[in-house]
């Protein structure tokens, strides 16, 4: 047992408990930690109560009050252990066992910020107080603000997923202007947050910013996932004016894979709305027609040529 680590305790604790419901499980473990003097099996206990809920924001944790009251009245090496849990390093120690956490200093140092414990503390009084409240994440509010001006990390694209976005006032956070850097450096989160922004009251601003920013790959994707996925109701003016943009922006690129890459997107994009149904060819033949009859040689454009080929037959009929 001494060799066991926290995350194989972690695991067998769920196959015993796999039938019963999880939170009365761990509220029993809870009451077990309370009678207990044993070092090894408190931090074992804490260890489950933060790993049965790691996939959500430490916020969302019930346990964390708990966790917070026992830095006031806890042993050195738990209350290290807690800092650690509170501070998103504990998982560095999950194959350690708990034997060798007591036994050797080997616990990842901790900041013990003020200000970050503060915080959690106010949250949860706020979930206390009214355990309907939506508490929102100061630092997903950082991230979603410079979203627009770097690459995100995979391990924040992560965190911006397990996120419920719909949540955040993400007009006052994501402006209209910041838009298009933000499709072009972070596609994951542009699913995400675009049809949300086209839901908010300055639409049309969103809008307006696509329209006068490049037409990108990114931004073909993204409006794709907003016009077929999402089903997003969006005026005929709008949806021509992309398009002509995206045809344009074909002309505009010099010959090469880039060009023929922007080409076989813009020719697929198109046919996908054809498809749908979210477009029609009378609106658009004479624009299709020129834009197939350019770049013929690349592969894919043949098959929107027929396509547009064929309802004009079928309008002659």
């Amino acid at each position: 047992m001494e060799n066991t680590s926290f995350i194989e305790i972690t695991n067998q604790y769920r196959q015993q408990k796999r039938h019963q419901n999880m939170f009365m499980s761990n509220c029993s473990l809870f009451l077990t930690f309370e009678h207990t003097t044993e070092q090894t099996t408190r931090l074992a206990i804490l260890f489950i109560l933060y790993h049965q809920y790691a996939a959500l924001p430490l916020e969302q944790n019930p346990f964390l009050d708990f966790f917070l009251d026992l830095l006031s009245h806890s042993t050195s090496i738990e209350q290290h252990f807690i800092y650690c849990i509170l501070e998103g390093s504990i998982s560095n120690i999950a194959h350690y066992s708990p034997f060798e956490i007591c036994n050797e200093p080997i616990l990842p140092p901790i900041r013990k910020d003020v200000k970050r414990i503060n915080t959690l503390r106010q949250k949860v009084t706020k979930l206390i107080d009214d355990p309907y409240t939506v508490i929102l994440d100061d630092h997903i509010i950082e991230l979603l603000s410079i979203a627009s001006n770097r690459l995100l990390a995979l391990s924040e694209n992560e965190a911006l997923r397990k996120e419920n976005l719909s949540n955040y006032p993400l007009s006052d956070i994501i402006l209209p202007h910041q838009l298009p850097q933000l499709v072009n450096l972070n596609q994951f989160l542009a699913f995400d947050t675009v049809p949300l922004l086209l839901q908010s009251k300055n639409k049309d601003d969103y809008l307006d910013a696509i329209l006068s920013s490049p037409v990108t790959s990114q931004s073909i994707e993204i409006m794709y996932h907003v016009l077929v996925h999402q089903k997003a109701s969006l005026s005929s003016e709008f949806i021509h004016h992309y398009i002509s943009n995206s045809i344009r922006s074909c002309d505009q690129l010099e010959e090469g894979p880039k060009q023929d890459k922007q080409v076989k997107q813009v020719a697929r994009f198109i046919q996908s709305l054809l498809e749908q149904g979210i477009i029609h060819m009378a609106d658009y033949f004479v624009e299709v027609q020129a834009f197939c009859v350019s770049f013929m040689r690349i592969k894919g454009v043949a098959q929107l040529f027929r396509l547009a080929s064929n309802e004009a037959r079928q309008w002659n009929t």
